[in-house]
């Protein structure tokens, strides 16, 4: 099996440079401001500096993020950003950004990148680190995604919590609740193939994303979480090193429950699912719950306004953990405009900015933003989420002005943006109004989001984690068979595997 190493410098990493380099690297941290925190240098009069901004699609109903940034450019006569577009599949953004960084580590002045590649990206050198304390107000297992070693490398543009997304509407029982622990939901997958307790019958239960990519390893994790158990655990007293845990009895029971679960109560085709896959199946009745992300709240709501609601992920016992999702912005180690482009990314952390994203369907990384009295959107008119303002791309089309992936915690290839899924029964418009902010004037999704994010883990940062999932991924993926006979993760193997990998391997 290939693995893929951490993104490489030049030289070796901890290699003692030349005296001529050094002083190189002093004179340009001198001219750019280190870590992006001194005023940006002068620029010709009438030349605009031009950020280039690397990002891929965005999957969401509105292009918030983009419209965020683009306000911010238009009040800066000095500056342009530049959106370079990168392909949607997660793995593939990641190989190009690191190929073409290597080839030239000035070839961008930021970086969106997934939550999991900065620690890769802060070893390789490819990016540099940053000053002050971005991440003030932030809950600390999202500020953890920004920092590698002891320095801080990016500053979290949004987060991401994964919610459990039922049908409300085809209970005989009206009352009924939604489920809070993993027993209740499988229970009630069940009932909903049963015509006794619901007016019209689901041909399966449940689905989520179990394709062999980043989302089979996000479900991975989680199941074995609801288990008591841990693949990889971070080892004391160390910032960088874990500790494996995969042949436990728990992390073995966790990796059992998801081949049974798939086999109990998914469709034969959630095995090869994406996030764009299970909201499709969703949408057109064909499974009455889904795992996945926030982004996809505004989507479903566009057609299907009151017939579904969401709640955290279940657990053992009660709410459940996600995986945490989300983009991080970063400056290049290459960057000649790290002055402004520090600028623009304390710009994005503000609460006025991260109002926004909750607004448009994005999970803001502030917890100001989740509250009532908290700060309000700064974007107004049509530029506002809901104000019909910007033009989205579809996924795959390489348009100029594309924003990030929509936090699927490194999901592979997923919806375009504003995509949704094909009409059928239950996909017609209802013709009810999208909901709005409640009383409170928040989104509707707001409490459970904040619920999901309290609980939300993060998933090992390490430079190594491009392989990390690699592995889960080819281990998990061949336990998952309708036959019942079949389908065991050898945790033995699994666990001789995972040691060898997070030692870099």
């Amino acid at each position: 099996m290939s693995r893929r190493s951490p993104a490489r410098s030049g030289r070796a990493r901890g290699a003692a440079p030349s005296a001529l380099t050094a002083l190189a690297v002093l004179a340009a941290l001198a001219g750019c401001g280190a870590g992006g925190d001194g005023p940006p240098d002068p620029a010709p009069s009438g030349v605009k500096r031009v950020l280039r901004l690397a990002t891929a699609s965005d999957v969401s109903q509105e292009p918030v993020r983009q419209n965020l940034i683009r306000a911010w450019d238009a009040r800066r006569p000095d500056v342009e950003v530049e959106f370079v577009h990168l392909p949607t599949a997660t793995d593939d953004a990641r190989s190009q950004l690191v190929a073409t960084l290597q080839g030239d580590r000035a070839a961008y002045d930021i970086v969106n990148m997934d939550v999991t590649w900065t620690a890769e990206f802060a070893a390789g050198e490819l990016i540099r680190p940053l000053g002050g304390d971005p991440l003030e107000g932030m809950w600390e297992q999202v500020a953890s995604t920004a920092r590698y070693g002891e320095d801080v490398w990016a500053v979290p543009f949004n987060t991401d919590a994964a919610l459990l997304y039922y049908r409300k509407d085809v209970w005989r029982d009206r009352d009924r609740e939604p489920p809070r622990t993993w027993a209740d939901l499988e229970r009630a997958a069940v009932a909903a193939t049963d015509e006794d307790q619901v007016t019209r019958v689901f041909p399966h239960g449940y689905a989520t994303q179990l394709g062999e990519y980043e989302g089979l390893t996000v479900n991975t994790l989680e199941s074995v979480w609801a288990s008591g158990g841990e693949l990889v655990e971070k080892r004391e007293g160390s910032a960088t090193a874990y500790d494996v845990r995969a042949a436990t009895p728990r992390t073995e029971a966790g990796l059992r429950n998801l081949a049974d679960r798939y086999r109990r109560i998914m469709p034969p085709e959630a095995r090869s699912a994406t996030e764009l896959d299970t909201l499709r199946m969703f949408e057109k009745g064909e499974v009455a719950f889904m795992r996945n992300w926030p982004y996809v709240y505004n989507v479903l709501a566009a057609k299907m306004a009151g017939k579904f609601g969401v709640v955290p992920l279940p657990g053992p016992k009660g709410r459940g953990a996600s995986v945490l999702g989300g983009q991080n912005l970063a400056i290049t180690a290459g960057s000649e405009n790290a002055g402004p482009a520090r600028e623009l990314l304390d710009h994005l952390a503000e609460p006025e900015q991260q109002r926004c994203l909750l607004d448009g369907g994005f999970a803001p990384v502030l917890k100001a933003s989740y509250e009532p009295e908290g700060p309000k959107c700064s974007l107004t008119g049509s530029a506002a989420p809901g104000g019909g303002g910007g033009e989205t791309a579809g996924a795959g089309t390489g348009g100029a002005g594309e924003t990030a992936g929509a936090g699927t915690g490194g999901a592979g290839e997923t919806a375009g943006a504003g995509e949704t899924a094909g009409a059928g029964e239950s996909g017609e418009d209802t013709g009810e109004p999208v909901p709005g902010p409640g009383d409170d004037g928040l989104p509707p999704y707001t409490r459970a989001l904040k619920a999901a994010l309290g609980s939300a883990r993060p998933r090992p940062v390490t430079p190594y984690y491009a392989a990390f999932t690699e592995l889960i991924q080819t281990q998990v993926h061949p336990s998952l068979r309708t036959n019942t006979d079949e389908g065991t993760v050898a945790s033995e193997q699994l666990d001789k595997d995972l040691r060898q990998v997070m030692e870099g391997g």
